[in-house]
């Protein structure tokens, strides 16, 4: 402050300017007798403790939203934003799907799996010109079989287990007596 007392048109800005120069070019290079050296070397003498900024692709990621749509048996298409999206083939045993996207951005929309949060594809908006000309590509049903399997046996894991106990060498747990035996 003593170095500004004649300047008689000292404002705000002239004021952080001076003290922002005076701080860089004179407090961090003058010696400090209770730190034994300049702040601007014992500050690049300390560990580095900075983070990595994240990539665009993270940061866009970041900010989107995931909503639940049905799909239409009809036509395999889901509506976001006032407008249809319309889902890949492989997908359309899916009632409900997942829908990743920013309120702001609908040209990037992906479909997700639920429970990972995994990016399965890319949905495109409906061509409506395409869609009107009425030809259609010939789907194949979905061949999902849902009925049970038949019995194998012990589970595999179950048998590793067993045979990794018997091989430890450990007594068992209990063990059975015979009637005779109780005396």
């Amino acid at each position: 402050m003593a170095m500004l007392e004649g300047d008689a048109s000292l404002t705000l800005d002239a004021l952080n300017l001076a003290t922002q120069a005076w701080v860089e070019q004179e407090y961090h290079r003058a010696h400090h007798s209770e730190i034994g050296t300049t702040p601007l070397c014992r500050y690049l003498a300390g560990p580095n403790v900075h983070r990595e900024c994240p990539t665009a692709d993270a940061l866009v990621n970041a900010f989107r939203i995931e909503v639940k749509r049905r799909q239409r048996r009809s036509d395999g298409t889901v509506s976001l934003g006032g407008a249809r999206f319309e889902i890949p083939a492989r997908y359309r045993h899916l009632q409900e799907v997942h829908l990743q996207y920013a309120r702001w951005d609908l040209s990037r929309v992906d479909l997700v799996e639920p429970r990972a949060g995994v990016i399965l594809c890319a949905v495109k908006p409906l061509d409506k010109s395409v869609n009107a000309s009425g030809q259609r590509r010939r789907l194949n049903p979905a061949a999902i079989d849902l009925s049970p399997l038949p019995p194998s046996g012990m589970a595999p894991l179950l048998s590793q287990l067993l045979a990794d106990y018997s091989s430890s060498g450990m007594p068992p747990a209990f063990l059975p007596t015979v009637e005779g035996d109780l005396a």
